[in-house]
């Protein structure tokens, strides 16, 4: 089994920073960060900072293009495409693929591209790493969670645990239940990124045991994400109250003044990617016949908002 030594990591924002910087402790030589145009210039420039720790990556704009063992997606959905097209030069036909993207369509939209045999299902789990220009911080590294749904492709798979286990990243290898996993991080995206964004709050007001915590916040958070449960059960992926259960004790361990991605994106005036969400589950609760209002509303309240950043009113 040969080993992964060698990693492009596509995307610069929180996950993807976070990601470079810790696998830097381990293979510091082996680490390229996809940088061209604009960004090249700026990230030559500047650097980055993480836990304000002062990072000089190795940029894919300086580099001579060679193929590399792993490839970890971590940018914003919507750059999607044009981080596949500019990753290209270094992907080889053995290059393993790992995306990092929220969401449950990121593997099939790569797999069309590059074949749906380079990627697990993946995802990461329990960071709370807040991004803004060029630097990161954050106090939970978060957990890289990756397998198959039918846990078929074990060599390709634990080349990858080998890999983690090398470098001492946390991360858990789901040999058989990837997908029950995947979506239930689809659920707490869903819904806490929405309603955070909507409301404007940190992880502090969603905490039971946060003096902070602001109860209706709490309620209509979880409506949002009973309803990706109604959704995932009528396709057959058994998530539960446990699972709801499981959330709120993860988000105890996040920094109380810490942002989703989505509220984050909102707070700057960026794009978010709430296409990912609110629509998505909608549009899977159509295909099944289960009722969504409460993720419809979310939705587009969440898109107002994004448009408003873009927009000016006398």
């Amino acid at each position: 089994m040969k080993k992964i030594e060698s990693v492009l990591v596509a995307g610069a924002g929180a996950i993807g920073l976070m990601t470079a910087g810790k696998l830097s402790e381990a293979i510091p030589e082996n680490i390229l960060v996809l940088a061209g145009g604009e960004r090249l210039e700026r990230y030559r420039r500047d650097g980055f900072f993480i836990n304000d720790k002062k990072f000089t990556f190795k940029l894919s704009g300086d580099a001579v293009p060679e193929a590399v063992d792993l490839a970890i997606i971590a940018s914003k959905y919507y750059s999607l495409n044009e981080v596949m097209d500019d990753m290209r030069p270094f992907t080889g036909p053995d290059t393993v693929i790992i995306s990092l993207l929220n969401g449950i369509s990121s593997e099939e939209i790569i797999g069309a591209k590059y074949g749906r045999e380079r990627l697990p299902l993946s995802m990461v789990m329990g960071t709370d790493a807040q991004h803004k220009g060029n630097r990161v911080n954050y106090s939970q590294l978060g957990v890289i969670n990756f397998g198959d749904a039918e846990g078929i492709a074990r060599e390709r798979d634990e080349r990858i645990a080998e890999f983690f286990t090398r470098t001492a990243y946390p991360f858990e290898y789901h040999k058989t239940d990837m997908e029950r996993a995947l979506w239930y991080k689809f659920m707490i995206n869903t819904g806490a990124n929405q309603v955070s964004a909507l409301l404007r709050l940190p992880y502090a007001a969603f905490k039971r045991k946060s003096p902070r915590r602001i109860p209706e916040a709490q309620v209509l958070l979880e409506k949002a994400m009973r309803e990706v449960i109604a959704v995932a059960n009528a396709r057959g992926i058994g998530l539960n109250d446990t699972d709801i259960e499981n959330f709120f004790a993860l988000l105890e361990g996040l920094s109380d003044d810490g942002f989703t991605s989505m509220c984050q994106d909102v707070l700057a005036g960026r794009k978010t990617e709430v296409e990912l969400f609110g629509p998505e589950i909608c549009r899977l609760g159509r295909k099944y016949g289960v009722p969504t209002p409460v993720n419809e509303l979310l939705a587009l309240a969440v898109s107002a908002l994004e448009k408003r950043a873009f927009m000016k009113y006398g």
